[in-house]
């Protein structure tokens, strides 16, 4: 018995299937429409939308104020299978692992899971007979089609491809969805540097002006000026980021350029150098937005975040600190963010933003070597597992080389499923074995 979990969807894949454009609304048995549904329904066309399971597709994608919504239809495709009495038998249990989220933005920005409808949420419990651990769902037959709805938090305006992961096992069928589209445009943004002190404007006394000789013979006199009505203060429209540079270690301050941009954007709008001194750093960014930055400094792992002022008003003040850990020649990292096919080597577009912070190391270190290390799960193949971890941090290596950091500074190295960090467990515990790792050989 197979048994499918939904998986993330990871966007900008290429593909060779077509889905054509999603129409919008629920498909039968898909749940009622939500009160807060204020924003029409949203449908966009993708010609490289891809599930990993062709048993899934996408019948939906739209948006509302608060949710991004999914709609999917699963078709049980095996073929019957019957019992010594000829009764038809249940060939998948299907569940949706609410561990699974949409990843946007090159992997910058990710989107947690809500709720589904139409299919259960994904348990294990242990069989009382067998005493082992088994997957409660819903079970399909051969011919079966099961509609459902997966609410997530809703993307960045401006975010318009993204993809769907629920997991990377080697025992079930994941429900990965690759390069969703959605129309979602972004709000006008016109980028204001940080407004610069005003000049001293000194005290005049006020202007008086004389009356003209008045018909009646009455003495002339003089009078203040007619008053104006004050000109309203502006709206303010920047929110101030501000805080602290430091060692995560030592706790010492740390020189580093902090690069900001949109969420959506590909491009970094521009960068700020923390105080030797003291470690502050501070940038003025609009407000109504979804910001990622990228914190580096010689000598430190790169750090990532998000600065989210959609919902903050012009003219607040933020803290946010930031701890840059020191490199040491023999640091092992694991790189957390780093996504391939199910069972293959093809990079996904979702691992860029955690490579782009290796390559920034490596340029802000020149004299950085290092490793890549591939390990895989202990299910499956050993050969196979073997050759897949190769391939794996070659793929990696190759898009560094592509990023302008030299061959010579990475080695690789697979070592499949000869390095476990965990060898029991569910598949889900297990799942940190599945890694792709950077030792440092020389900084």
């Amino acid at each position: 018995m197979r048994h499918h979990f939904i998986f993330l969807l990871l966007a900008g894949l290429t593909s060779s299937c077509m889905l054509g454009s999603y129409p919008s609304g629920y498909p039968s048995g898909g749940g009622q429409q939500s009160p807060d549904d204020t924003y029409p329904n949203s449908s966009g066309q993708s010609g490289n939308t891809r599930p990993a399971d062709p048993g899934v597709t996408v019948t939906g994608v739209r948006l509302t104020k608060d949710y991004t919504i999914l709609n999917l239809t699963f078709t049980d495709k095996t073929q019957p299978k019957y019992d010594q009495q000829g009764r038809l038998l249940s060939t998948n249990t299907i569940s949706f692992d609410p561990t699974g989220y949409l990843v946007a933005a090159n992997g910058a920005r990710t989107f947690a899971f809500i709720r589904v409808e139409g299919i259960p949420i994904k348990k294990e419990q242990i069989n009382p007979q067998t005493r082992q651990k088994e997957l409660i769902g819903r079970n399909t037959f051969p011919g079966d089609q099961v509609n459902f709805v997966l609410y997530f938090e809703r993307l960045d305006k401006g975010l318009e491809n993204f993809d769907l992961f629920e997991c990377t096992s080697d025992q079930y069928v994941c429900w990965n969805i690759y390069n969703l589209y959605v129309n979602n445009p972004t709000d006008a943004v016109v980028y204001t540097p940080a407004p610069s002190t005003p000049t001293p404007v000194p005290n005049l006394p006020k202007k008086k002006t004389q009356l003209p000789p008045q018909p009646s013979g009455e003495s002339g006199g003089e009078m203040e000026a007619p008053k104006t009505k004050p000109v309203p203060a502006p709206v303010a429209t920047l929110v101030t980021i501000s805080g602290i540079v430091s060692d995560a270690k030592n706790k010492r301050p740390v020189t580093a350029t902090v690069h900001y941009q949109l969420s959506s954007s590909k491009q970094s709008i521009d960068s700020v150098q923390s105080f030797a001194s003291t470690g502050t750093y501070r940038m003025n960014l609009n407000k109504g937005q979804v910001y990622t930055y990228v914190a580096s400094a010689r000598g430190y792992q790169a750090a990532n975040g998000v600065l989210d002022l959609s919902k903050v008003a012009g003219g607040q003040k933020i803290t946010r600190d930031i701890a840059l850990t020191p490199l040491a020649v023999g640091d092992k990292v694991t790189l957390k963010n780093v996504y391939f096919e199910m069972s293959k080597s093809d990079l996904l577009s979702a691992s860029y933003a955690e490579l782009d912070k290796l390559v920034l190391m490596m340029h802000d270190n020149p004299n950085m070597t290092i490793r890549l290390e591939g390990h895989t799960d202990i299910i499956g193949d050993h050969d196979k597992n073997l050759q897949l971890s190769k391939d794996r941090v070659i793929a990696c290596q190759r898009y560094l080389v592509q990023k302008g950091i030299d061959l010579e500074r990475i080695q690789t190295i697979g070592y499949g499923d000869t390095r476990p960090i965990l060898t029991k467990g569910t598949d889900e515990d297990r799942k940190v074995n599945r890694r792709v790792e950077f030792v440092i050989l020389t900084i």
